[in-house]
Parts: structure tokens; C-alpha cells; sequence
């Protein structure tokens, strides 16, 4: 079995790629371009008429544009790609006409293990017997393949893989159809927010061991803090307590500085009879002046009386 299909790229539309949107196949070669599908995203997907010519595809989704035809109307740089009878052609729409490109379909791979159209004796994990790749489409730059038992062959229900052999559908029945492009469609988008999960967590990791680090670094360089900013270290009952009991607030240093000084042991004792003498003195000094202020009073209490 074999499905004609076709699928239409259009240049990404991004900045970077504006030296090659609508540009002629003749210009690209004299700047020495050369039609990459890394430059491109696939903008549609389906169905076609065996024997249908890229002109035929091109009049007819110009004149009526699917549903899931996600780019503008089909012009010059896009590549559309053929899928009938079992072979893949790729196309270059040009201003005059159209230009077969198969460098397009090769797709640079650092693996040696990917599935291709000539696969034979394919193992499939969990599957009983050998497989071949009976058919494939090309979806968003990657190949997903048909495989049928090398055994029962239409007998057994098909299965889709991945290039690298990822199994993207069970029990397929119909080829590429519909649902087999949906399952594709959903396979992608589960690899691509797995993806996606996967760097998040990596970037925490990173945040985490340099959060880390900068800690400790922090640590290690703590600055002295001034007199007002010690207080700050302080719980809020001892800040208050120490309010309370210090002199004044330039005191305010996050210690408790009150306690009675402990005397000197090397300072010179203080003499006791000279102090003594001293307070006598100032008894004296003070007492001088009650008897004339007590006789004083006698006199006036004496005038009244008479």
C-alpha cells in the first residue's frame, strides 16, 4: 500500500532567514545558496490524486486553502514535496515554474541507526517477528515510517516509527491517514514539552548551584555592620531590652553594655581617713549657719507672744 501525499514549506518567518524568503532558485545559486529545510517549516500536510503535478497542487490550494494550511498563499522559495507510488520528490516553486531539489530530502543525522525506506529485519521492542519499512512521510523535517510484518504482511496491522525508532502509533490500518498523521502530530508535541521540561529543570539545577555558591560567598564576606545596624541582629526582646537599659541610643549596638565595671586591681586605693576628713568638713561647712537662723526664730516667736 501507498499513499500519495503532499506536504508545502514555506521560509521560517524570522529576520534572519529574509535573505532567502521569495527569492528566486537562480538567485540563491549565484549568492552561492543552496535550499536548506532547516530554513523552512512544513505549513501543510495531506492528501493528493495519484499522478497529481505540482502545478495541479499548487492551482488548487491557491484557489481553495485548507483548513490546516497554516502559511500564505504558495509563491516563490517554497518547497513543496510529493509523496506518490512510493517515491518522495521535492520541489522548488519558482517564478517560471518548478525545480526538482533533492538535496531538500537529505536531512543531516549524526546516527547511523535511523530508519530509511530500504529498512528490512526491523525488530520492534515488545512485537514478535521482523518488519520492513513499507511506506514514509516526510512531517516537520523528520521521517515517520510505515512498517509492515515481514510475515503476515497486510494480514497484521501496520506500525508508525520515528526515524529512530520510536513507536508513535499501534494498530494502523489505513496508512497515513488522518488519524495516523493526528498521532504524529500529538507525538511531536509531547517530545517537544518533554524537551522543554527536561531544560527547565536543568536551568533550576543551575539557579540552585549558584544560589548556592553565591551564598556562600556571602558568608564569607559578611561586612562589618555599624553600631545602629547591630541592633538589627538582635531578636525583638532583646532589641527592647536593650532599649530600656542603655544610656542613650548611640549605645544601641545589639549588646547588653550596663553591667557594673570590675575595679582595676592596679589602681591606687583611695586613703580612708582622708575622706573622712573631707565629710567632716562638709558637715561643718553646712552647719555653720543654723544657730544664728535658730535665734533668729526665737525672737520673732517671742515679739509675738507680747
Amino acid at each position: 500500500m501507498s499513499t500519495s501525499q503532499c506536504a508545502v514549506y514555506q521560509v521560517k518567518d524570522t529576520p534572519e532567514y529574509r535573505d532567502v524568503r521569495f527569492r528566486s532558485y537562480e538567485k540563491l545559486k549565484s549568492e552561492g545558496r543552496t535550499v536548506q529545510i532547516e530554513n523552512y517549516q512544513q505549513v501543510y500536510i495531506g492528501r493528493i490524486q495519484p499522478g497529481e503535478t505540482p502545478a495541479d497542487i499548487k492551482t488548487r490550494l491557491q484557489k481553495q486553502r485548507p483548513k490546516n494550511f497554516k502559511g500564505h498563499s504558495i509563491g516563490c522559495s517554497d518547497v513543496i514535496v510529493i509523496t506518490d507510488d512510493g517515491k518522495t520528490t521535492a520541489y522548488y516553486v519558482n517564478k517560471d515554474g518548478f525545480i526538482i531539489i533533492p538535496e531538500f530530502l537529505t536531512i543531516k543525522s549524526s546516527s547511523d541507526t535511523r530508519l530509511s525506506i530500504d529498512t528490512t529485519g526491523y525488530e520492534i521492542e515488545g512485537k514478535k517477528g521482523t518488519w520492513l519499512a513499507q511506506d514514509y512521510i516526510l512531517m516537520n523535517e523528520k521521517k515517520w515510517f510505515l512498517m509492515e510484518h515481514e510475515e503476515y504482511g497486510t494480514r497484521a496491522a501496520y506500525v508508525i516509527l520515528s526515524e529512530e525508532g520510536a513507536v508513535v502509533m499501534n494498530d494502523c490500518y489505513n496508512g497515513f491517514d488522518e488519524e495516523a498523521r493526528r498521532n504524529i502530530q500529538n507525538f511531536m508535541q509531547q517530545q517537544a514539552e518533554q524537551a522543554q521540561e527536561q531544560k527547565k529543570q536543568q536551568e533550576m539545577q543551575v539557579q540552585a548551584q549558584t544560589g548556592q555558591s553565591q551564598s556562600g560567598e556571602t558568608q564569607k564576606k559578611k561586612p562589618e555592620l555599624a553600631n545602629w545596624q547591630k541592633v538589627m541582629d538582635n531578636g525583638e526582646y532583646l532589641r527592647s531590652a536593650e532599649m530600656a537599659e542603655e544610656a542613650n541610643y548611640n549605645m544601641i549596638d545589639g549588646l547588653m553594655n550596663n553591667t557594673p565595671k570590675k575595679k582595676d586591681k592596679n589602681d591606687p586605693r583611695r586613703s580612708v581617713l582622708k575622706r573622712l576628713h573631707n565629710h567632716q568638713k562638709k558637715i561643718a561647712s553646712q552647719g555653720k549657719g543654723q544657730p544664728q537662723q535658730q535665734k533668729a526664730m526665737e525672737e520673732e516667736m517671742e515679739r509675738k507672744k507680747k
